[in-house]
């Protein structure tokens, strides 16, 4: 048993320095400074876990710290024995070190931590996969969403300064005319020049919402196609009620022109078969990828990081929000569909990426005449707290038959859309597309 406890990482001395320079000089200066980055549980021994949240309490009091502000802070919270009483104060008092030295223990103690962390999430890893639990995709989002929240904890930058030195660079190029926005296109014109940032910016997650029929799925693909095909952007698609040869149909559709039951009842002419194989090898090459079936919002997120991290994808699909399968069977409906949105919303600032999250509209918006409100979002009103950007879009006369129109192009449905939210730019900005559904082409 000795043998084994040699083995974990960890460092007594470290951190029982640290717990004495939180008592140095009766302030809480100290304290203040390493809060944001070591945790009570990073520390390995549970006295010296007590003795930080012991510490903790006092200073959120606004309370001097010492040696004899601990030992009451101790005493009332019925811990004083527990940590092994007098005696390990008294260690504390020998322990004294410079706050310069006591930051580089702060650091020393958060890697034992994360270092024990890490070998328990391998160890659930293995037991899962030994006892075959959960499915290879499920272990390995868990642990890799476990070694990332190590990777981001406790490293809170709170100064502007890198964010004011790249703004300034990007002012510069701006003047000089070689600024490059972090932006996706979605070369829909009417629609960029409507969106703050001129395109779907990094970090940003824009729902679409429409009701059902209305294309909204076809609108996404063809942002992401032409973002693909106009912009060379890496696209990761997440369809979870269509398999993917009927998104490649789709996108074959898009690119070619052609409509494809045409050579299904054999009546296209060796021209449309020509512009298919055109449109079939085009698509061969282009940076997309999709998966069309999850357990949960962390396989979701699993995906999405290999997506990122392999194929320098910057936007993300997700069709739909409200056939994510949420993992927890005792929340309501809104509550598990808020929390995908906030883990999603959580997952582009993340990865730096942008992502149209198409959303259902409940029965009274699509049933209303005269358009939709945010309010028409089902399942939750977090979608809207959460999204950046919020289209709506709906039949011009409120229903498909009577929006149907004819022009030089073939028949196609006339749409409302109205830019509901937008952070960064004006809200309640409305326009029109056209939706060539024999072509799956939105303008």
């Amino acid at each position: 048993m000795i043998e084994n406890e040699t083995k974990i990482p960890q460092n007594v001395d470290a951190e029982e320095r640290i717990l004495a320079c939180c008592l140095e000089g009766d302030r809480s200066d100290f304290f203040d400074s390493i809060s944001h980055r070591i945790q009570p549980e990073d520390f390995y021994l549970y006295k010296h876990n007590l003795t930080f949240k012991c510490i903790s309490s006092i200073a959120q009091r606004g309370q001097p710290l010492s040696e004899i502000s601990l030992v009451e802070e101790l005493k009332s919270s019925s811990a004083f024995d527990e940590v092994g009483g007098m005696e390990m104060v008294m260690t504390l008092m020998d322990k004294v070190t410079s706050s310069v030295e006591a930051v580089h223990l702060v650091n020393l103690v958060k890697d034992k931590s994360n270092l024990r962390n890490m070998i328990r999430a391998f160890k659930v890893g293995i037991e899962q996969a030994e006892d075959e639990s959960e499915s290879p995709d499920s272990i390995r989002g868990s642990i890799e969403k476990k070694l990332l929240d190590l990777d981001a904890g406790g490293k809170t930058d709170m100064s502007l300064s890198g964010s004011v030195e790249e703004l300034l660079s990007e002012f510069e190029d701006q003047m000089n005319g070689e600024y490059k926005e972090d932006v996706v296109k979605t070369f829909i014109p009417h629609l960029d020049e409507k969106l703050g940032n001129g395109g779907i910016g990094a970090g940003e997650v824009v729902v679409i919402s429409a009701p059902t029929s209305c294309g909204k799925s076809q609108l996404a693909l063809n942002i992401a196609t032409r973002a693909s095909v106009l912009g060379g952007v890496g696209c990761g698609i997440f369809s979870l009620e269509m398999p993917q040869k009927q998104v490649a149909k789709r996108i074959i559709t898009l690119k070619s022109g052609i409509n494809l039951k045409r050579i299904k009842d054999r009546v296209a002419k060796e021209s449309d078969m020509e512009s298919v194989r055109k449109g079939c090898e085009a698509i061969k090459d282009m940076p997309m990828y999709s998966i069309h079936s999850i357990k949960n919002i962390g396989e979701l997120c699993s995906h999405a990081r290999t997506m990122v991290r392999r194929h320098k994808v910057k936007l993300l699909v997700i069709d739909y929000l409200q056939l994510i399968p949420f993992a927890n069977k005792t929340m309501s409906k809104n509550d598990a569909v808020a929390d995908i949105s906030h883990t999603i919303k959580q997952l582009a600032l993340e990865l730096n990426v942008g992502v149209l999250l198409l959303s259902q509209v409940n029965r009274e918006g699509a049933r209303r005449e005269g358009g939709l409100a945010i309010y028409d979002l089902k399942d939750s009103g977090d979608i809207e707290n959460d999204a950046d950007v919020i289209i709506l879009m709906w039949p011009e006369e409120s229903d498909m038959e009577y929006s149907k129109a004819v022009d030089g192009q073939g028949s196609y449905i006339r749409l409302k859309y109205n830019i509901a939210k937008n952070r960064e730019g004006e809200r309640d900005v409305k326009g029109k597309f056209k939706f060539y559904n024999h072509k799956g082409l939105f303008v």
